[in-house]
């Protein structure tokens, strides 16, 4: 960037969006130390960060499964009745065509992870299976922009990322198996 760190630092501090994208960019880095984590401990059999347009931002091997999991930071207000925190579910940008394409389909991640750092400043998580989230009422294959994240654990919103891991597999057996689809599609992200 052929700028000290001191003028970058400046530049964020100055910059609401470069606030907002460094701060989606530490939740990523902070979930990927728990994923790290879990692997080390054997919980999980792999994961892969993505930093790509487009892509889901982590792959997670758990129990022969590739689960797709999408990060987003809960935002700086909250709804009021009945009390809890909200977050965003929209992609950056719109396609190149110009169509509307920022909300999500159901099937494009399966759990959502989100930072509530942005309401306690601390880098602590809820994940949700992604079955448990709110749809459209007027298009039921997208989720809903705005979704309720409770304040404390509860329900399907869970703080351990193991238990929303289960949350889908428990799914899979229900619906099928979006993921292995989509593997076989795609390939596989991990080098066997």
């Amino acid at each position: 960037m052929n700028a000290s760190a001191s003028d970058i630092l400046t530049a964020i501090q100055r910059g609401f969006r470069a606030q907002v994208d460094v701060r989606g960019k530490l939740a990523e880095l902070f979930m990927d130390r728990i994923f790290d984590e879990l692997q080390k401990a054997g919980r999980i059999d792999g994961h892969v960060w993505q930093d790509v347009d487009g892509k889901p931002d982590f792959i997670v091997r758990y129990k022969g499964r590739e689960i797709v999991v999408e990060c987003k930071n809960v935002r700086n207000e909250a709804y009021r009745r009945p009390p809890s925190f909200k977050v965003e579910l929209q992609k950056t940008r719109n396609s190149m065509d110009g169509t509307p394409t920022r909300g999500y389909k159901t099937d494009e991640f399966d759990i959502l992870g989100v930072a509530l750092f942005n309401q306690t400043g601390s880098w602590d998580y809820y994940f949700i299976a992604t079955k448990r989230l709110d749809r459209r009422p007027d298009m039921p294959d997208f989720l809903t922009i705005m979704q309720r994240v409770p304040m404390e654990e509860n329900g399907y919103w869970r703080s351990d990322p193991l238990k929303a891991l289960d949350d889908v597999l428990d799914e899979d057996v229900d619906n099928g198996t979006r993921e292995a689809a989509q593997t076989k599609e795609n390939g596989s992200v991990f080098q066997n």
